[in-house]
């Protein structure tokens, strides 16, 4: 039977999700929709262009070299190159929502969202072009799914009579999840992703719902699954990925959910999870020396040897943290109810929540922090540690 979460485990960037997460555990019920006008095909409509685009719902900003991006609802990217003071729109092919951007470079660009899009800017975020959806995205899963099951009926064919219990519980595993990949294709491109990262111009990596997961080595001209190598075998949202020291890649996800790679992604280890709640995001601190996990009730997680282990943080919250930035020396985290966390040393210091909007990114401006999240975009104070220093994502 296909597992559904939840909803309080669904962060900022997933709240959208849940209508289409909800359309369809009612029709594995046998529910049908009540019949409306012919629904409008979002990945082939363009983001419409609006005077307001930076007031809309943003879940992802980051910098482009000194340019700063940002993305939304309804397909929405702006652009500003003056630090966060004024916005322009970029031209973008779909309408879905968008929930992460990574430039690699500040030319070199990529944001994913909604109905497994994948989007690629090669002019620092003014114009985007399609290079993956949700379509393709079923075909390669049904197929490994397929495969998948193939190779579970064979090996209990040839299992002996100890190994027949463990054999028949991998079988039917792979039996329900051909059936959940093949049910939720036949609502279309319905799978989001919620992270993307690139290594250069060449390597990429994009994760999402039901443990999607895809990757590319040129590009992303072609873009290949790899989630039949994630030890996920119950398909958890993947909500984060990304690299805090060369050939190492970390995923945090749903369930407290932490995947590690040594071999820059041949092969995976699971780490034992340390909170129930999901993990949204990732960030290394700005020295190099830790990488923390951050996520649902004010959970942090600290990790000292790049993901190999990690222990508890206390927040001294228990409001969701959704996104992190990084400025010279400092790092902040931002999440529900306006929350801001500044990390001094090995403890956090609350920062004033402002109007109490849930923030779910936040990147250095020319006069202090930008915000996003609901309501778009704002500014903020300037920050004191910050003047002069180099920016990162």
């Amino acid at each position: 039977m296909r597992r559904f979460p939840p909803l309080p485990h669904l962060p900022l960037a997933t709240l959208a999700v849940a209508a289409a997460l909800a359309l369809a555990a009612s029709a594995g019920a046998g529910l049908a929709p009540r019949s409306a006008a012919p629904a409008i095909d979002l990945l082939e409509t363009p983001s419409p262009q609006s005077p307001r685009a930076a007031a809309q719902l943003m879940n992802g900003l980051v910098h482009a070299g000194d340019r700063l991006v940002a993305a939304g609802a309804r397909g929405t990217i702006v652009y500003s190159d003056d630090g966060g003071r004024s916005w322009a729109q970029a031209t973008v092919p779909v309408a879905v929502m968008l929930t992460a951007l990574h430039f690699p470079t500040p030319q070199l660009g990529w944001a994913v969202g909604h109905d497994g899009v994948i989007l690629h800017s090669h002019d620092g975020g003014l114009s985007w072009q399609r290079q993956f959806d949700g379509n393709q995205a079923n075909t390669q899963m049904q197929a490994w799914a397929q495969a998948r099951l193939e190779r579970a009926r064979q090996a209990l064919q040839h299992a002996s009579e100890a190994q027949r219990q463990a054999a028949e519980d991998a079988l039917a595993a792979a039996e329900d999840g051909l059936a959940g990949i093949e049910q939720s294709a036949s609502f279309g491109p319905s799978r989001p992703f919620m992270s993307v990262w690139f290594r250069n111009a060449s390597e990429g990596y994009a994760v999402g719902a039901f443990g999607m997961a895809f990757g590319t080595t040129d590009g992303g001209k072609q873009w290949t699954l790899f989630a039949d190598r994630l030890p996920n075998p119950e398909s958890l949202h993947l909500y984060a990925i990304a690299s805090p020291a060369p050939g190492v890649l970390l995923v945090a996800g749903e369930r407290g959910l932490l995947l590690r790679s040594a071999d820059a992604g041949a092969s995976w280890q699971a780490r034992p999870p340390l909170t129930e709640g999901g993990l949204y995001g990732l960030a290394a601190l700005p020295d190099g020396s830790a990488v923390l996990a951050f996520g649902f009730d004010g959970a942090v997680l600290h990790s000292a040897d790049l993901g190999a282990s990690w222990q508890p943080l206390a927040s001294g919250t228990r409001s969701a943290l959704y996104g992190a930035a990084q400025a010279g020396s400092e790092l902040m985290l931002v999440g529900n109810n306006g929350t801001r966390l500044r990390l001094a040393g090995k403890r956090f210091e609350a920062l004033p929540t402002g109007d109490g909007r849930t923030l779910s990114a936040a990147a250095l401006g020319t006069h202090g922090w930008v915000l996003a999240g609901w309501g778009g975009l704002s500014t903020d104070a300037p920050s004191p540690d910050t003047t002069g220093a180099p920016r990162h994502e």
